[in-house]
């Protein structure tokens, strides 16, 4: 059975290089359910793993920022805000990414990974388990060469004349009420509907409702 996974990370900031990470969202997902027994929002949202790191530990050890990015996330909604708050939760660099090999090790083989973005989530992958010196326990599971762009992946399946962000839903009035913006857990969940509304189409099948 193939198995991907994909990423996605809520920072402060766009430099990929130096930037704290405010969380990270992550999970396996099978392609070949998408035909016969397609995810739902809900079921996905309840799969997704979702790692909330120290972002004050992070800026110890060389991590920055500016009042310009800062100033993005005030205007962000409550709920995406409310991220930035220390947590007892907070896991430390190193905690994250002992995580995230545990993951990774019992899931075993990844065929293929995903983000959005090819030039951010995965560079700030790398820097985070370099700088522990762990990049070669994150190489045994996430080729290098089995990367792939969902945004590239999406613009092209459309001829690059939609929008990569598209409601992956029938019902739409449902997603608005349901999806938040700026959620990790959230986009991961939405860009594997995303996926499988593709897939589905291509084969002449509906997308369910939620």
């Amino acid at each position: 059975m193939r198995q991907d996974f994909i990423l996605d990370f809520e920072t402060i900031g766009q430099n990929a290089t130096k930037c704290p990470v405010v969380d990270c969202a992550y999970v396996v997902f099978s392609w070949d359910r998408f035909l016969e027994d397609p995810y739902s929002f809900e079921e996905l949202t309840s799969l997704v793993k979702t790692d909330k790191l120290d972002i004050a530990q992070q800026c110890r050890d060389g991590s920055k920022f500016s009042k310009g990015d800062l100033a993005w996330w005030e205007k962000q909604g409550d709920e995406a805000k409310s991220k930035l708050q220390p947590s007892s939760n907070d896991l430390t660099v190193e905690q994250f990414t002992d995580n995230m090999f545990a993951y990774l090790r019992e899931v075993g083989k990844v065929d293929y990974w995903w983000s959005r973005s090819n030039t951010f989530d995965p560079v700030i992958l790398d820097r985070l388990f370099f700088d522990l010196g762990k990049q070669d326990l994150l190489y045994q599971y996430l080729k290098w060469w089995r990367i792939r762009d969902i945004r590239t992946f999406i613009d092209a399946k459309f001829n690059f004349s939609t929008r990569n962000g598209f409601v992956p839903v029938a019902d739409e009035e449902y997603w608005k009420k349901s999806f938040i913006a700026h959620d990790s857990t959230h986009d991961v969940a939405a860009d594997i509907l995303r996926l499988q509304t593709i897939h589905r189409a291509e084969n002449d099948l509906e997308q369910t409702d939620r």
